[in-house]
């Protein structure tokens, strides 16, 4: 472990220790703001899910907001920006007790964070380029291992005071904005001297090569493409939602005690943290290439739906989280590292904001989808509609790929949102 951790560049383990700080203060708020709405400040559960619901729209338009910041503004003055917002409204939601002024601050949470969220996979991007899905995918385990002792400090913190979670995530913040500004701008110094490429899929015999990191493409196939990539992404996280949503009402309608339905997510987070070996073995042996990772991904996610169809038991819900996190693993970094084979240098950042928030809208878009087949279809219809679903972004993969195999031709480049 110590010496794959050595392996990745100075920058990397820099980026990924910010972000495990970061994402420490974020679990420190989240699993714990239906409870404050509802409990501290006197809201029904409704109330507090629309706020949740609004708050992942600010996410939404933050993410795009961020990366068209990150490549027109540039990379350090927009984790800045976002660091000082999140720090600000953090130390703002310790000291209110006004609900009003509550919805406003969290609402500009989401959006600060939104902005903050692809800044870090832009960086990922830009300071390894040739490292492809394994930057990413470091970034990626940073973050669940930050939420898990996030989950825990904030648990810890909330029986001292709610305030105190609050403050807890401003001061984790600015420990990270402090490790960025003093220590990351020597990086991307010498990241822009640099000429920039992604490492391609690797081939059968599994050793990656560079390439430019996006041939000239008209704006029109860039566009289609990330449509195509995106749509996909979309659908997975709205199969993957159901289980924090309305999976977990139903889990406790079966006689699964909520103690029971939270041990799946410690399995979650410990197979994400220490289940890279096996992962890496699965890529080896089965996906070899980052456009198999996304399909078998999609697949495995079908599977623990279709697990969930045929059981009522708290195993059966066992085994279907250790799958679906198996899929989880293999999708959520493969699809950013994807996305930047095909981003124009110069608009990393607007490109990974899209894809950040398009699994924003997928974490709005499920609970109301799922709550609502739910009540029309039951459990059981619902797990069949979603397996089907996983399967539909199987199609719209596999539909990107071929889309870009057939596109790859010279052509003039194109910006996708004006000057960047």
């Amino acid at each position: 472990m110590i010496e794959k951790w050595k392996s990745y560049p100075g920058s990397i383990r820099l980026l990924a220790i910010a972000a495990v700080i970061s994402s420490t203060g974020m679990a420190c708020i989240w699993p714990l703001v239906t409870i404050y709405i509802h409990d501290h400040l006197g809201k029904p559960l409704t109330v507090a899910g629309f706020l949740l619901l609004l708050n992942q729209g600010a996410f939404l338009v933050g993410s795009v907001l961020g990366g068209m910041m990150f490549d027109r503004w540039g990379k350090l003055r927009t984790m800045v920006i976002a660091s000082i917002g999140i720090i600000t409204v953090s130390a703002g939601l310790g000291f209110t007790q006004d609900f009003t002024m509550y919805t406003i601050l969290l609402l500009l949470n989401g959006l600060f964070y939104g902005m903050l969220s692809p800044v870090i996979n832009a960086l990922a991007v830009v300071l390894w380029p040739q490292g492809g899905r394994k930057g990413i995918n470091m970034i990626y385990v940073a973050q669940n291992a930050g939420v898990a002792a996030g989950a825990a400090l904030g648990g810890l913190l909330a029986s001292i005071s709610f305030a105190w979670t609050f403050f807890g995530n401003a001061i984790t913040q600015t420990a990270a904005l402090l490790l960025f500004v003093c220590i990351l701008p020597r990086y991307l110094k010498d990241s822009q001297s640099m000429p920039f490429t992604v490492a391609e899929e690797p081939q059968a015999g599994g050793t990656p090569t560079s390439h430019p990191a996006a041939p000239a493409m008209s704006r029109q196939f860039i566009w289609t493409a990330l449509l195509l990539l995106c749509a996909g992404l979309l659908i997975s996280w709205i199969v993957y939602v159901q289980w924090t949503t309305v999976l977990s009402s139903y889990m406790q309608s079966l006689g699964i005690s909520l103690r029971q339905y939270s041990f799946l997510w410690t399995l979650n987070g410990g197979l994400i943290l220490f289940g890279q070996p096996l992962i890496s073995w699965v890529i080896r042996r089965f996906a070899k290439t980052l456009i198999s990772q996304m399909l078998l991904g999609a697949y495995v996610f079908a599977l623990s739906m279709l697990i969930l169809t045929q059981t009522t038991a708290y195993a059966g819900f066992f085994a279907a989280m250790f799958i679906m996190t198996l899929g989880e693993m293999l999708m959520w970094p493969a699809v950013p590292t994807v996305a930047a084979q095909f981003t124009p240098a110069g608009q990393e950042g607007f490109i990974q904001g899209l894809v950040t928030g398009t699994g924003s809208a997928g974490r709005m878009l499920g609970p109301l989808l799922g709550a609502f087949l739910f009540q029309e279809y039951d459990a059981q219809g619902l797990l069949y509609i979603m397996t089907g679903l996983a399967l539909v972004s199987v199609g719209f993969f596999a539909l990107h790929h071929q889309f870009l195999k057939r596109g790859k031709k010279p052509l003039s480049p194109t910006p996708l949102a004006g000057k960047m």
